[in-house]
């Protein structure tokens, strides 16, 4: 079975354009697959063998290991996924996934920073020194154009046309699209593209003695090298105890605060889809749901009979 899984996996990267978050979503669901078979000693079971009742002990295994609804109900979607492949592969016949529907669970509603704690985010990384430069720059492309931090630190300098204001994003399954960026975002990159990434640069230059990079990431450590996610999570939660912010702190928090700030500005939906890159205006809609308690506030405040 695992002579089917790399296939899998190796169709979603090439055939499918996953992202590798994504596939790595993936590749963990069929890690607790495999597993799981091991300790029934069905290691050695093909793919054609499986039947919908071994899906469901699986299920019901990974349930009473306490795994949340929402991740369950993900595991479901991988399987179909991956049983999809392998009746179009000529792998299996019978898809025991036909029958099995995905566990219903309840949407939690994202957490929102007001106006005044993005505020003070953004002010918290000091422009006195490189590293704050940069961080000014993450957090206007995160907040200001909503942007998921992969995305942001998947850009190379080519993506940034600082003239016309836009940043040009590849986001998932490789899509991109267009994304408008603010003034003080625009002045916060051209900042960070001036003063510290040409010395930042050179570092990597000089390490590589002469070899040219594979690609021109836009963000770059202090030794020269590409910025992570979790180099960068550890600089927000500094930001957000200087902030004085109390909510714990993510880079997705910043891009819910974009789309909910958006729509209580005015914003129409679809608008702010095609910003975030979500596929189903459906995904968009949770964010009128956040927006909800600003209504009352406006009709409190603006109808005669409130």
């Amino acid at each position: 079975m695992d002579r089917e899984i790399d296939a899998f996996l190796f169709h979603l990267e090439v055939q499918r354009g996953l992202a590798p978050n994504s596939r790595a979503a993936y590749a963990r669901v069929l890690s607790a697959w495999t597993t799981f078979l091991a300790s029934r000693n069905q290691e050695g079971i093909a793919l054609s063998q499986v039947r919908s009742a071994d899906i469901e002990d699986f299920l019901a295994h990974r349930r009473a290991q306490g795994i949340a609804p929402r991740s369950l109900a993900q595991a479901v979607v991988v399987l179909r996924q991956w049983f999809r492949w392998g009746m179009e592969s000529g792998v299996v016949s019978v898809n025991p996934m036909a029958d099995i529907e995905i566990p219903r669970y309840t949407s939690r509603l994202p957490v929102v920073l007001n106006q005044a704690d993005m505020e003070a985010l953004l002010e918290a990384p000091s422009l006195e020194s490189p590293q704050g430069i940069r961080d000014r720059a993450i957090l206007e492309l995160l907040y200001g154009s909503g942007l998921r931090i992969s995305e942001a630190l998947g850009l190379e300098v080519g993506d940034v046309q600082l003239a016309s204001d836009f940043v040009r994003v590849r986001g998932k399954g490789n899509k991109e699209r267009l994304v408008p960026i603010s003034e003080p975002c625009r002045e916060a990159l051209e900042t960070w593209l001036r003063d510290v990434r040409p010395a930042w640069l050179d570092l990597w230059r000089r390490r590589a003695r002469g070899r040219r990079p594979l690609r021109d990431p836009l963000f770059l450590t202090a030794r020269g090298t590409v910025l992570t996610r979790q180099g960068f999570y550890r600089n927000l939660r500094n930001y957000g105890i200087q902030g004085g912010i109390v909510k714990r702190l993510s880079p997705h928090k910043l891009r819910h605060s974009f789309a909910t700030h958006l729509l209580e500005g005015g914003a129409d939906l679809r608008s702010v889809q095609e910003m975030l890159g979500h596929a189903d205006i459906g995904t968009t809609e949770i964010y009128t749901h956040v927006s909800r308690g600003h209504l009352q506030q406006v009709y409190r405040k603006t109808h005669p009979r409130a």
